[in-house]
């Protein structure tokens, strides 16, 4: 049989995850070390780009993205 252990929410309060805890800007990935931003876009806004980039991917989800250093 398992048992389960429950924290005390002061406990649950002073637990702060690295994600939790970004300074401004934030980004969630990083290339090569510099901080990134991940573009998404619908297949309607897709269809609509003039120019597509080369390297976006079509995720399963149902759209479009590409991984850009943020400058």
């Amino acid at each position: 049989m398992h048992h389960t252990r429950r924290m005390s929410s002061a406990a649950v309060a002073g637990f702060r995850t690295p994600a939790a805890v970004r300074s401004e800007p934030s980004c969630g990935w990083r290339i090569n070390g510099h901080p990134a931003r991940l573009l998404i876009w619908s297949p309607e806004e897709w269809e609509d780009l003039e120019i597509r980039p080369i390297d976006a991917q079509f995720h399963p989800f149902g759209v479009w993205c590409a991984l850009r250093v943020v400058e």
